[in-house]
């Protein structure tokens, strides 16, 4: 495809994603996808292409609504306690989209805030030998850390 045409797709996707959003997000992706019944190839691509739609620019409005919503907030957090190093990475990337939202509605930063303690002390032995060779990763999750303290 060229540049045109994968820009028509982007905007179209992202008008289908936010026009049915409760049906994409609430009725099918979160249930079926990031359910602790899915497994793990299941949770692993589903966080991958979540965090891929929420950081895509012609998403906005999708990644808005998914990061103001408490309900997916515990998802996330609850994903980011998962027995597989490679969920817990991933849902690492989605979980940093809620804490740098500097528009977080008050249900989300209370739920940030109330756990700050046992999240930033999970959070720092989070993926520690990934933290000692990327630092692009080391970088984020100390940003991450400090941003839930400042909370």
């Amino acid at each position: 495809l060229d540049e045109n045409s994968q820009r028509e797709l982007a905007e179209l996707a992202a008008a289908f994603l936010t026009r049915d959003y409760e049906a994409v997000w609430d009725q099918r992706f979160n249930p079926k996808l990031l359910s602790a019944d899915a497994n793990y190839m299941t949770k692993r691509v589903a966080l991958q292409i979540l965090s891929t739609v929420l950081l895509t620019r012609s998403n906005y409005a999708v990644m808005i609504r998914y990061v103001n919503s408490r309900i997916n907030l515990v998802i996330v957090m609850k994903l980011l306690r998962d027995t597989s190093p490679h969920i817990t990475l991933d849902a690492f990337h989605v979980f940093k989209v809620f804490v740098a939202n500097p528009s977080k509605i008050p249900e989300v930063e209370k739920i940030l805030r109330d756990n700050s303690q046992k999240l930033c002390s999970y959070l720092e032995t989070l993926h520690q030998d990934k933290e000692a060779s990327d630092q692009q990763f080391a970088d984020e999750k100390k940003l991450i850390i400090a941003t839930i303290r400042g909370l």
